[in-house]
């Protein structure tokens, strides 16, 4: 996929000189030199016009340009005060849009000699777009300060962030794989809202036979020559017995080469009972491993989490996975993040992931060793768990860190998380138990091992999906 594209303009009046040491156009100059070293740090492409705007038709040609170099970002910089007509014709570009403001270079003086008067401009052209050209629907973002200023390039940052997550999502396949769990009703997907909405292709139609009979068909020697690659991480490789860990690396090649051949850049699996009555065994370690490796991949057919973890891991670029919320404690205000085992190795803390057999009950009396699990308790770190939801409308958004304590908890993929925030607000268990429940939210929550809030948010800015508000705990009925 090409790189995320921005376009780059200023505008200004023929009045206005911008002060001494260059004025307008070392200003100018300036910003041009910082939107460059900032695409060389942040791999993106941009495109300069060659000309400031100084009246209306100046924007038309410009608009024309952005769209010819099919620029997914316009950019601009109000280098000085200048005509509202820039703005009424720019601000319709085909892409996503943005206004850069500079400070005052000089306090004092003639305002028209030793000033920019951009902030003002800022404020006229942002007036103009949410109210003049409210019928247009316009979304833009303001940018401040001098291009070295932090408060330009940290805010300008999370931008391309946001804004290359979305592209790579627009450009993605993604598929389920034999359906969804049975029960699992909370995770009913309805993929032409989804791929209206965000613009990704989804495929649902996949039957869970194709990866099995892949998995079957390979010989002894293709296995082994997989066995290194399926199993990397892992702590205890050499103490598997041979039968689970032959069944773990078959379908690991089994899901990892079905991908590759169709092009899908993350899964909904049907982990249960699909592949537990086809094999014997559980597919947890086998997405544990791809999500190690690359490929986003959600248990229990749960393509919208899926989609989820794709999102986080093209703003993060590191493995990511999905969770349950299998506890809270007020005692010390925190939640059991939990799951069978499909974690990423790289998350584990010292002990290390450990590949495990999961204890499966066959009646009500007994029980079994059933497959493998990917079980580790997760190193202390800042995470961040989301989830588009709704009609692929909303989003879910809490963060948080994972304890450096020892605290009790059941074999699987897990850590307990404290210092929660929802929508980057601090909450408490109960709060945020109380806001899942009245909500709706589904029960699966897709886990990236950094803070993304930031970018996440403006995602969701610019997609047009609404946060999920929280509601704070009452004893009576909330609807």
């Amino acid at each position: 996929m090409k790189k995320l594209k921005i376009g780059f303009a200023g505008s200004t009046q023929v009045n206005f000189a911008g002060g001494a040491g260059g004025g307008k156009d070392k200003l100018f100059e300036q910003s041009v030199q910082k939107i460059a070293e900032l695409a060389n740090k942040l791999e993106f492409d941009y495109y300069v016009y060659p000309e400031f705007l100084v009246t209306g038709d100046d924007a038309l040609k410009a608009r024309e340009a952005f769209e010819a170099e099919n620029v997914d970002f316009t950019l601009l910089q109000i280098t000085t005060f200048s005509a509202g007509e820039i703005v009424i014709n720019l601000a319709k570009v085909d892409s996503a849009f943005g206004l850069w403001g500079l400070p005052e270079p000089s306090t004092d003086g003639c305002i028209f000699m030793d000033s920019i008067n951009s902030f003002c401009g800022l404020n006229m052209y942002s007036s103009i777009i949410v109210n003049y050209l409210k019928d247009f629907s316009i979304k833009h973002k303001w940018f401040y300060g001098n291009p070295n200023d932090e408060l330009f390039t940290k805010r300008f940052k999370i931008t391309i962030k946001a804004l290359r997550a979305i592209k790579k999502l627009k450009a993605s396949k993604v598929a389920l794989v034999g359906g969804i769990a049975p029960g699992f009703n909370d995770l009913y997907f309805d993929e032409r809202i989804g791929q209206k909405r965000l613009g990704l292709q989804i495929e649902r139609n996949h039957e869970f036979s194709e990866i099995q009979q892949r998995a079957e068909a390979y010989t002894a020697s293709e296995i082994e020559k997989s066995v290194k690659e399926a199993t990397a991480g892992f702590a205890n490789v050499n103490s598997v017995d041979a039968k689970n860990l032959i069944v773990h690396v078959r379908y690991y090649k089994a899901y990892k080469e079905f991908s590759e051949e169709y092009g899908y850049d993350a899964l909904g699996v049907s982990c249960w009972p699909k592949m537990k009555d086809a094999s014997a065994s559980l597919s947890c370690s086998v997405l544990s491993q791809l999500n190690q490796n690359g490929l986003p991949a959600a248990c229990e057919g749960d393509l919208p989490g899926a989609v989820s973890m794709l999102l986080q891991k093209y703003i993060v670029d590191e493995p990511v996975t999905l969770m349950d919320l299998s506890g809270i404690d007020e005692n010390d205000q925190s939640i059991l993040m939990w799951h069978c085992g499909p974690s990423p190795v790289c998350y584990a803390g010292g002990s290390g992931a450990c590949l495990q057999l999961s204890q499966q009950p066959t009646s009500a009396e007994t029980s079994s060793h059933t497959g493998l699990i990917a079980d580790m308790v997760f190193k202390p770190q800042k995470v961040t768990f989301m989830r588009i939801t709704g009609e692929w409308d909303k989003i879910f958004l809490l963060d948080g860190e994972i304890i450096d304590r020892q605290k009790a908890s059941p074999i699987g993929s897990r850590g307990w998380v404290e210092s929660l925030r929802f929508n980057r607000r601090k909450i408490s268990v109960l709060d945020l138990m109380n806001t899942i429940l009245v909500s709706g939210m589904q029960h699966h929550y897709s886990m990236a091992a950094s803070d993304m809030t930031e970018e996440l948010m403006e995602v969701a800015a610019w997609l047009g999906l609404k946060p999920t508000e929280a509601i704070a705990y009452e004893n009576y009925l909330q609807v």
